[in-house]
């Protein structure tokens, strides 16, 4: 039997697509900050460990960056840990205000206002919409609470986004929170 005859239009073995890295689609992206505020709002004291291992987690898959097919894009990388402990038992609607504030005081808000009420999404990357809240039971499982900045609707605001496991936290999941260029 005669194995099949190969369409000039199909790609041959060694063409065939790959896609492309999320660290090389987070470098084509064209955003000067990446990476992520990561909001801690647990202070007692059994807690200070488990954040610097959290913290150090985080870090060490931020470096991963360094094997990739884009190591330039570390230093444009700005995970933000913030500690405060006036954030001990914050609410995420109480981080979400603060990160709002925050957004706007770098003028990066992800939406403009075209004449009346009408808001027009405009992407300003994942460091610009998404924040981490890190409470006790975030520190002591395996996943933290992956918050949206600016929800959709209004009555959204105070609701978790999404459980993300902490080894999650890196290039993979910014890439896949909505910049232009992700798979």
């Amino acid at each position: 039997m005669s194995s099949p005859v190969r369409s000039a239009s199909e790609p041959s073995d060694e063409e065939e697509y790959c896609e492309p890295s999320p660290e090389s689609n987070i470098r084509e992206c064209g955003y000067d900050k990446r990476g992520f505020v990561i909001y801690r709002t647990t202070y007692d004291g059994s807690s200070a460990r488990p954040w610097e291992d959290f913290k150090d987690g985080v870090l060490r898959n931020v470096r991963s960056i360094l094997k990739s097919d884009a190591p330039d894009i570390l230093d444009a990388m700005d995970f933000v840990f913030v500690e405060d402990i006036t954030l001990d038992g914050a609410t995420v609607g109480d981080l979400q205000r603060r990160f709002r504030a925050c957004v706007e005081g770098e003028n990066m808000v992800p939406f403009e206002t075209s004449g009346g009420d009408d808001k027009v999404y405009v992407p300003r990357g994942a460091r610009h919409e998404f924040f981490i809240k890190v409470d006790d039971v975030g520190l002591r499982a395996s996943h933290v609470s992956l918050v949206r900045g600016f929800p959709d609707d209004l009555t959204e605001e105070g609701r978790e986004h999404v459980n993300v496991w902490h080894h999650a936290i890196g290039t993979e999941l910014y890439d896949e929170l909505g910049d232009p260029n992700a798979a």
